[in-house]
């Protein structure tokens, strides 16, 4: 994806914020993409195309590098800073979204 397009996709999640934190809390600049610092982030799929998600705006997220790192293809179920997360479709599957799992719950306990 190149720069252009990706801010196209901050201004539709961010606005014209200069910083702003992924879902995990980690903090990103605008103008980082794709650099490996402190605040750079990349464009993923939260479930990869390998996996069938598709290539479109239901299907991507902003993720500060390092989370991206950690998500990997990993797919429904995975971890970041040792928490736990599923990624979930809407009801109307249009797109998807990340959930953090209890780790008490019956659903963590079977998948983790």
């Amino acid at each position: 994806m190149t720069k252009k397009e990706a801010l196209q996709v901050w201004y539709h999640e961010f606005g014209d914020k200069e910083y702003a934190y992924d879902f995990n809390g980690r903090k990103i600049k605008r103008d980082d993409y794709l650099v490996e610092n402190q605040v750079g982030w990349v464009i993923a799929y939260m479930r990869p195309l390998e996996q069938g998600g598709l290539d479109d705006e239901g299907n991507t997220i902003i993720l500060h590098h390092n989370t991206a790192l950690e998500k990997g293809d990993k797919y429904p179920y995975f971890t970041v800073d040792e928490i736990p997360y599923v990624v979930r479709m809407s009801d109307d599957k249009t797109y998807y979204y990340i959930e953090k799992l209890d780790k008490k719950s019956e659903e963590y306990q079977k998948e983790f």
